[in-house]
């Protein structure tokens, strides 16, 4: 059976008795999103493209309203913060976090801009290169990112895990594993 021509996921119209359809409305944005063209893709694709948009959405904004509590801090902070706890030092140039995070220059100074004026990080001179800026985390952003990351961790528990099996997990690891690859392999190569 070819993807276009498979039917719905297992679960594809699975909801509460009596209760509407929660996918119904996120099938409808895919098609809002690609237009007449989506009307080629059956039930099962629309739900897999939008619905993932969809959770990631969702998980990112719930994440956030978690770790208000923690400082305002968002994932994206957060991520730059464990890091940096993670490193020699709690040290890194903005460059190399930058990498790591796999996010824009710009983007992370505008982050450490944030992270520094609530006193989470510090940035000096790097002393083996005057032009790059080392980010350190300082103790009181230790301390946040340890309690921060806690309660995130309860709450993909909660808001992902628990829903779904060790299998289905498994699949979904398996499934974003090879799409992360693929994504990978679509970017355009770096370098001279």
């Amino acid at each position: 059976m070819s993807p276009r021509s498979a039917g719905p996921p297992p679960d594809a119209g699975r909801r509460p008795p009596g209760g509407p359809d929660p996918m119904a409305p996120v099938v409808a944005r895919a098609r809002f999103m690609m237009g007449e063209r989506a009307g080629d893709w059956s039930l099962a694709r629309a739900a897999a493209w939008e619905g993932l948009l969809e959770l990631a959405g969702r998980l990112r904004r719930e994440a956030e309203r978690e770790l208000a509590a923690y400082g305002d801090l968002s994932v994206s902070m957060l991520g730059i913060m464990g890091r940096l706890a993670t490193t020699e030092r709690r040290t890194l140039r903005q460059t190399a976090l930058a990498g790591a995070m796999g996010l824009s220059l710009g983007r992370v100074s505008r982050i450490v801009d944030v992270l520094e004026r609530r006193g989470y990080v510090r940035r000096t001179p790097c002393p083996r290169d005057g032009r790059a800026t080392n980010v350190t985390l300082t103790a009181a952003g230790a301390r946040a990112t340890t309690a921060a990351q806690a309660a995130l961790c309860v709450f993909a528990e909660d808001a992902f895990f628990t829903p779904l099996t060790d299998a289905e997990v498994a699949q979904l690891a398996a499934v974003f594993t090879r799409l992360v690859g693929a994504m990978r392999d679509r970017e355009p190569a770096h370098g001279g």
